[in-house]
C-alpha cells in the first residue's frame, strides 16, 4: 500500500466512469437499513445534522425531508456528485474528517456509513465525533465487516472476494474487520445507551451484486498481478455475481448507535 494514497485518490475515485455507478448501487443496497435505524431514534424536528462521507447525498437528502425545521449538513472529500444532487436544504461541504474540525457540541445526529473503516486514524476520529455531538445527540456508525464472504461456501466467489478485501487493505489501508467491536468503540469514547445490529446484504441480482461487480472491475489490475486471478475467472466473477440464480452473503454491515449524556439544549445557530 502507498502510504499517500487515501480512498478516492486512485481506487474508488470519483473521476472514474463507473464510480457514480458504484456509488448508486451500495446506496440502494444500504440505504433502506439506513432509514430504518435512523427513523428509530427520537430526533426532534429541529435537529442538527452532520453526514460524514456522504457520496452521492441520498442519507443528507433523506433527513432533510425526515426533520424539515433542521439543519443537515452533507460532508465529503469530494463532494462533487453532492453537489450535482441540488437538495434545497440541504448544506454540501468539502471536508476531510482526518483533518477539519467543527466545534465541539455542534450536532444532535452524526452519521457515517462504510467510512471509517478505509481510515488510517479511524479510532481517532471517531472520539473527535463523539466530541462534536451536543449533549443529547446521537452518534450512529455503520461499517463495513467480511466474516459473510470468509465462510462462503462457494469457493471461487470466496477466493475473488476476500482477494479484493486484501487490495484495498494493500492499497488504502482498509480495515475489514474492525468494525466487529463498534459497539464497545462508542462506550469507550463516553457515549451511552450503546446499541446496534449487524446486517447481510446478498449478491446475485441485487444492488449489493452490482456493486461488488462494478468494485471488482475497478480493482482487476491488482486482483491479476498481486494475486493471480486471470481475467477469465475475474469475467466468470463478475457474471456470478449479478446472476439471478446466485444468493451468496456479501459484505456485512455493523450498526453501532450511542448517545452523548446530557439533556439537549435548542440550538441558537447553525454550526459552522
Amino acid at each position: 500500500m502507498s502510504d499517500a494514497e487515501q480512498y478516492g485518490d486512485q481506487l474508488f475515485s470519483h473521476a472514474h466512469p463507473a464510480e457514480k455507478a458504484r456509488l448508486e448501487a451500495l446506496a440502494q443496497a444500504l440505504d433502506p437499513g439506513t432509514f430504518h435505524r435512523l427513523e428509530q431514534l427520537p430526533l426532534p424536528e429541529d435537529s442538527r445534522c452532520l453526514e460524514v462521507g456522504s457520496g452521492l447525498g441520498t442519507v443528507g437528502e433523506w433527513l432533510v425531508r425526515r426533520l424539515p425545521a433542521g439543519y443537515v449538513v452533507a460532508a465529503d472529500r469530494d463532494p462533487a456528485h453532492l453537489r450535482a444532487r441540488d437538495v434545497p436544504g440541504l448544506e454540501v461541504r468539502r471536508f476531510d474528517v482526518t483533518a477539519d474540525d467543527v466545534p465541539e457540541g455542534s450536532f444532535d445526529l452524526i452519521h457515517a456509513r462504510w467510512v471509517l473503516s478505509h481510515l488510517p486514524a479511524r479510532q481517532n476520529v471517531l472520539e473527535r465525533m463523539a466530541r462534536w455531538l451536543a449533549p443529547g445527540g446521537w452518534l450512529v456508525i455503520e461499517d463495513l465487516v467480511m466474516f459473510p464472504l470468509e465462510t462462503s461456501p462457494e469457493p471461487q466467489y470466496r477466493k475473488v472476494s476476500l482477494a479484493m478485501c486484501d487490495v484495498v487493505e494493500r492499497r488504502i489501508g482498509t480495515d475489514c474487520r474492525w468494525a466487529r467491536t463498534l459497539p464497545e468503540l462508542l462506550s469507550a469514547a463516553g457515549l451511552t445507551d450503546v446499541h446496534g445490529d449487524t446486517r447481510t446484504s446478498r449478491v446475485g441480482r441485487t444492488p449489493m451484486g452490482r456493486f461488488w461487480r462494478l468494485s471488482a472491475e475497478q480493482l482487476g489490475v491488482d486482483l491479476q498481478q498481486d494475486f493471480g486471478i486471470t481475467p477469465d475467472e475475474l469475467a466468470a466473477f463478475s457474471d456470478r455475481v449479478t446472476a439471478a440464480d446466485f444468493t451468496a452473503p456479501g459484505l456485512a454491515t455493523v450498526t453501532a448507535i450511542g448517545r452523548r449524556a446530557g439533556r439537549r439544549e435548542r440550538p441558537h445557530a447553525a454550526p459552522r
